[in-house]
């Protein structure tokens, strides 16, 4: 069995407050460099990419360069979503880092404290993932809250620079290349996380079990990215190999649920997300 990505969660700690991120109740947790190398040995029979968080923010890890680098031992490449505002401090190791294959910035997380309309803020975010691009990696500019409402002045300064044209963005493109090469703009609107229990349905799809997979810092693995709380906790990795928790009843059922369009746990008949998924 093959995945198409695995969310690995290395810290839920995170140095913004975003209105948009689901709130947790779990204890902060950094997974420590031997823990993550236990997960990536079992993994890296399973997946060829890597993403570094379920919540939190990736680039407070205090050993992401060696993080980095034992991915990159296994074999493993790295897609990286973070809310920037660290970047800058961690640029040398970003950049010397040969797992990282695409750097995701997610400029609503921006947004929450004004970042982009500081415009030192903005000359050296531009300059930092130019000089990225330029070593080899793909550099994703997220705006998954796409509306009338997001075009702030920073938004358009950013914009402007990338050689995007406001007047031509459609949401239903979602990605638009800039005038730097491995730079380019993704929009989608902005999705919620499951919790509404008026909401529900017992038909559809979802890729979570079939195509992902999320690990949390805890060690606990969940079938998606969604699932930031542990609801459906399918076993623990530092506890039962991943091999054999993805051969349980319970796993199977819900990975044969959807390949049959039907929604077995009651987490994701909940999910607003999934029904991008439906049939």
């Amino acid at each position: 069995m093959k995945f198409k990505r695995i969310y690995v969660e290395i810290t839920n700690q995170c140095n913004l407050t975003c209105d948009f991120c689901a709130a947790s109740k779990r204890n902060k947790r950094s997974m420590s460099t031997e823990e993550f190398e236990m997960i990536c040995e079992q993994i890296r029979f399973l997946t060829d990419y890597i993403y570094l968080h379920v919540q939190g923010e990736p680039l407070l890890h205090s050993q992401v360069d060696e993080i980095l680098e034992i991915a990159h031992s296994k074999q493993l490449k790295v897609q990286l979503v973070t809310n920037g505002t660290l970047l800058n401090e961690k640029k040398e190791t970003l950049h010397n880092a040969p797992a990282i294959r695409q750097i995701s910035i997610s400029l609503q997380s921006m947004q929450t404290i004004s970042y982009l309309e500081n415009e030192n803020n903005r000359n050296r975010l531009f300059e930092n993932l130019v000089q990225l691009s330029t070593a080899g990696k793909f550099i994703q500019l997220r705006l998954w809250n796409f509306s009338d409402q997001v075009f702030t002045n920073g938004i358009n300064s950013c914009l402007s620079y990338f050689g995007i044209n406001k007047e031509d963005l459609q949401v239903e493109k979602k990605r638009y290349f800039t005038r730097f090469n491995n730079i380019y703009f993704s929009l989608d609107t902005q999705f919620q996380w499951p919790s509404d229990p008026s909401d529900k349905s017992m038909i559809g799809s979802c890729y979570g079990t079939r195509s992902m997979l999320g690990i949390l810092s805890d060690g606990t693995l969940v079938p998606c990215c969604l699932d930031h709380e542990g609801t459906i906790s399918l076993g623990n990795v530092f506890e039962t190999p991943i091999k054999d928790i993805i051969q349980t009843q319970r796993f199977i059922n819900i990975q044969t649920g959807f390949k049959n369009n039907r929604i077995i746990e009651p987490f994701c008949q909940h999910c607003q997300y999934r029904q991008r998924f439906d049939k």
